[in-house]
Parts: C-alpha cells; sequence; structure tokens
C-alpha cells in the first residue's frame, strides 16, 4: 500500500509538473515579433543624454513557458557604448504574476513581476543590480494599437522614479 501510495504522488507530482503553460502567459502575446526602436537615454551617471537606436527580437520558446527576447542598440557617434540586453518574459504561478528577468552587457541583471495589464499599460518592478549598487527599477511598456509599443525606463532615487530612457518601438 505505502509503494502504491508513493507511485500514486510521483504521477499527480509528474502531472502537475507537465502541465500546459498558465494561461496567464497569454497577455505576453502582444510582445511576440520582430521590433524597431528609437528614443532618448537620458541623462544619468551612465553617460551624458543620447539618442539611441535599437532592434528587438521576441519570440515565444521553450515550450511556451517562456517568451525570450534580445535587444541590441546601434552604436553611432553619439551612443559610443550601446546596451545589449537578453531576457524572458514568463509567468510564476505561485505568486501568480508575470515576471521579467534580465542581463546585460554590462555585467548588471534584473529581476522584477507585475499583476498584469492595466488597459494598454504593463509595469515590471523589481530589483536591478547595477555594479555594485542595487536599485528598485521598473520597466513600463504601452501598447498603441497592434504594432506600435512604448517602453520606459526608470529607477528609483531618493523615494521617487527617475527616466533613464524612453523609446518607441514600431513592428517590423
Amino acid at each position: 500500500m505505502k509503494k502504491m501510495m508513493v507511485i500514486l504522488g510521483l504521477v499527480v507530482f509528474a502531472s502537475a509538473a507537465f502541465a500546459a503553460p498558465d494561461p496567464m502567459l497569454r497577455q505576453l502575446d502582444s510582445f511576440a515579433g520582430s521590433w524597431r526602436c528609437s528614443g532618448t537615454a537620458y541623462a544619468s551617471p551612465m553617460g551624458p543624454e543620447h539618442a539611441t537606436v535599437g532592434e528587438v527580437s521576441i519570440k515565444w520558446g521553450l515550450d511556451g513557458y517562456w517568451l525570450p527576447f534580445e535587444y541590441s542598440e546601434k552604436k553611432t557617434a553619439v551612443n559610443a557604448h550601446p546596451i545589449r540586453v537578453a531576457g524572458y518574459f514568463g509567468y510564476d504561478p505561485e505568486v501568480k504574476k508575470l515576471v521579467l528577468g534580465s542581463v546585460d552587457n554590462m555585467g548588471g541583471y534584473t529581476t522584477s513581476d507585475s499583476s498584469g495589464w492595466n488597459g494598454d499599460t504593463i509595469a515590471f518592478t523589481g530589483p536591478w543590480h547595477m555594479g555594485t549598487m542595487t536599485v528598485t527599477g521598473r520597466d513600463t511598456f504601452k501598447k498603441n494599437g497592434a504594432k506600435e509599443l512604448w517602453h520606459t525606463l526608470e529607477i528609483e532615487q531618493n523615494g521617487s522614479m527617475v527616466k533613464l530612457a524612453e523609446e518607441k518601438c514600431t513592428r517590423k
């Protein structure tokens, strides 16, 4: 009998482990695709204000559980150190939130979460680890139809959110 209970427990665990991706992930469908982005990186300790141009590729992966992305800015005369970021959007069923994890070409990384869309806006907030400091950061995305997405990067400084960058992305 004890052996039967262990086997039944393993079957239940395996069924849960291989369940279909959570339907909440469908909230991320509008991100999938290839995008061209242009905007502004504002003056900060990382450098002076400058224009940015980049591309991002986002497509479903890992059996539909994750939405991997790669973002690369173009090197220009005013943007001598373009940002490159790779990461994943997903869903954490334990906390019932969408999640975002990323790493960048400066050694930084983020882990943030979101309760989902509020109208046409979604914001992911959490710790950003940059060099020797950790700050609260926020990635906010605003849909403008199916072919346009605005992205704003902010960090908390002295109790207020301060914009680091803002860009408009157009679906290719």
